[in-house]
């Protein structure tokens, strides 16, 4: 890559998703840093010393709500995650009344 970078931080939870597009794009010189899956280690970590982790037979539950149709989150954001949705609710932004001073 041009002007000597040789490590490039995906500083944004969203960036891994594209990470393999981004080597491309960087080259086999420049290393990639995943902020997300740093971040999700130290999460564990800190709900492990906290003993807060919730367990196998309680993982929780996904609740999504979308301002745009189903179909475009879906096939972009929920199959390269290898996550189901088994239902998905649609909301409507509301802009508030009058400027703000």
């Amino acid at each position: 890559m041009r002007d000597g970078v040789d490590t490039l931080v995906l500083g944004c939870t969203h960036y891994p998703l594209l990470a393999r597009v981004i080597a491309r794009f960087v080259g086999v010189k420049v290393e990639l840093v995943d902020s997300a899956k740093n971040c999700a280690v130290a999460v564990q970590q800190l709900l492990d010393r906290q003993s807060l982790r919730a367990t196998a037979e309680n993982s929780g539950s996904l609740e999504v709500a979308l301002t745009d149709a189903p179909d475009n989150f879906c096939v972009s954001r929920a199959m390269p995650l290898q996550i189901e949705i088994a239902e998905v609710q649609l909301r409507e932004v509301i802009h508030g009344a009058g400027n703000v001073a």
